[in-house]
């Protein structure tokens, strides 16, 4: 893994938050353009008041380095002047100098973002801030003179090139992401009252208000991980329409008792199903896979799920029940924290048991993994879900998302991981496959990995899996060099075992690429729930072949309805 610029850049911050600017007074200049620092510099007319902030952060000339590129977004004079009245302050000073550094750090991308990259960005930009926080980039009526970031600052000018980077100018000032998603319900001038007392009695308000936890790896190693969830709030006025004024006609409407933190109790359980464990903006809400019309999410309530819907251009929520189905109040959706997002709902929005809805599960497609990824982790260069000129790996082999065992590694592993991910290139045969992004396996014979489905609604389902091949896995699919075909067996939460070959049905065309394959012609699920689907390697050539390893894409859950 690459990561010295990131670890560069790091020690960088660490030097300048503990004493003064450490690269005061030298000269970064390079070529005929200028670096970041010295084009604002010569620009006071428009960016005087950003230069005195990044000055005071100590920031100044660590952003002026010729080694280093950035992107950077730059508030005028006018924006950071009305920062201040907003503020009631009259300099950067009377804030300190750790928000002044946590303020720039939100206005910087240490990578480039070019004018089409970011134009073509509805939604969370790829690369994260210094300060570890996603933008999002939205364009209303108006075209190019109506692109914001976070829906909060307008962009008056576009990638203006410096010698390491690109320079964008603002309207505004973004407010730097420091309250948790609980802490933004609080204090977000919306009136929440009644739903945040709702967060706060059944305890879910502790919940959403963690920023980072601890767990433990596969490794039984101690991790600090950041937490994320998507809230659907719900304003006085919306709960008023239904009778509700207070907390406790709310309890009643529920039939709720006394005990509200318990899980099982309906307000508990109510408030648990306004929360998804993800971060999810808008735009992503409003995305469905392969084509669909619609989408299950699991919710933090146990065994509840929410459907969103798309008819011609509304989307629905829980459009089954026709007297419960609400949508998205969308001028006060998207509220950032720094934890997750905050999406406004236009009823108060009670549990609906959706019907069975189709459920693709993308392997990859897991907010701990695309953390990871966008963090920088794996070969030099690497994005997730974006495919790039090279392939690109990274080994997973450390999340928690994945547990697996190995029985007999023997001397198989000197060429690939044990739990990858895998990006293809332009031009691939993996370019067929959800994202064009893999999972790339290797453990061994008798080896094992299993991990969590999405929640699913009880039922009866036919399963597919879309799985990976590489021309060298030929002698797997023709069982020989001691393969006998890469016999598998699959179960759902250890019971439904299945024992098959997928492999051999594939057949060789001499290149690489991705097919499907009937794992289960019906298995019924008897409860809404999530469920542990787990694969041992059952092949002697997995323990003996340098060669051996196999790809999932995705899982695909598609309900059988009996008429």
């Amino acid at each position: 893994m690459k990561k010295i610029g990131k670890l560069y850049l790091l020690m960088l911050i660490i030097l300048c938050a503990a004493c003064d600017d450490p690269y005061k007074g030298d000269t970064f200049s390079v070529y005929d353009i200028q670096p970041a620092s010295t084009y604002l510099s010569n620009r006071p007319e428009d960016f005087s008041e950003w230069i005195s902030i990044m000055k005071y952060a100590d920031l100044y000339n660590a952003i002026n380095q010729a080694t280093e590129h950035f992107t950077l977004f730059v508030p005028n004079n006018s924006a950071v002047k009305a920062f201040y009245e907003k503020k009631g302050i009259s300099s950067i000073e009377v804030l300190g100098k750790e928000y002044a550094q946590t303020l720039v750090k939100y206005h910087i991308i240490q990578d480039t973002i070019n004018q089409e990259t970011f134009l073509a960005t509805e939604g969370e930009l790829e690369k994260k801030t210094i300060s570890e926080d996603n933008l999002s980039v939205s364009t209303e009526e108006g075209g190019m003179q109506a692109v914001y970031l976070n829906k909060e600052a307008r962009v008056l000018e576009f990638a203006n090139t410096v010698s390491n980077g690109y320079v964008y100018m603002l309207e505004s000032v973004m407010t730097p992401l420091t309250e948790s998603v609980y802490e933004r319900i609080v204090d977000s001038g919306r009136s929440y009252d009644i739903f945040q007392e709702a967060l706060e009695k059944t305890g879910w308000s502790k919940t959403i208000n963690q920023i980072f936890v601890e767990t433990e790896n596969a490794f039984g190693i101690t991790v600090k991980q950041k937490t994320n969830f998507t809230v659907f709030a719900v304003t006085n006025e919306t709960y008023q329409k239904d009778g509700i004024n207070n907390l406790n006609d709310l309890a009643k409407k529920l039939k709720a008792g006394d005990d509200y933190e318990n899980a099982e109790n309906a307000l508990n359980q109510y408030v648990g199903y306004h929360i998804l464990k993800a971060s999810y903006p808008l735009a992503r809400l409003q995305k469905f896979d392969n084509g669909a019309a619609s989408k299950v999410y699991e919710t933090a309530a146990e065994g509840c799920l929410i459907k969103i819907s798309q008819n011609e251009d509304a989307f629905y929520i829980n459009p089954d029940d026709e007297e419960k189905m609400t949508t998205f109040v969308e001028d006060n959706c998207d509220l950032k924290a720094k934890n997750g997002y905050i999406q406004e709902v236009a009823s108060y929005m009670p549990i609906v048991d959706p019907t069975p809805e189709q459920v693709l599960f993308d392997v990859t497609d897991i907010e701990e993994v695309a953390n990871w990824i966008k963090d920088g982790n794996g070969e030099d260069g690497i994005k997730y879900q974006t495919i790039q000129e090279g392939e690109k790996k990274s080994n997973l082999s450390t999340m928690s998302c994945y547990k697996y065992q190995l029985n007999n590694p023997g001397g198989t592993y000197s060429k690939w991981y044990n739990i990858a991910y895998l990006i293809s290139k332009t031009g691939s045969g993996w370019n067929e496959g959800q994202y064009g992004d893999l999972l790339m396996l290797n453990l061994g014979n008798t080896g094992w990995i299993s991990m969590q489905t999405p929640t699913l609604m009880k039922g009866k389902y036919k399963v597919t899996v879309q799985f990976g091949y590489a021309t060298s896995m030929k002698f797997i699919c023709a069982a020989s060099g001691g393969s006998n075909g890469g016999q598998m067996k699959f179960t759902f939460d250890d019971k439904n075992e299945k024992v098959e070959k997928p492999y051999m049905s594939y057949k060789d065309t001499g290149t690489l690429g991705v097919f499907k394959y009937t794992l289960y012609d019906s298995i019924e699920f008897d409860k809404t729930m999530s469920h542990t689907f787990k694969i041992v390697v059952d092949d002697p050539a997995a323990s003996t072949s340098s060669d051996y390893r196999f790809y999932i894409d995705y899982i695909l859950f598609e309900p059988i309805i009996e008429k």
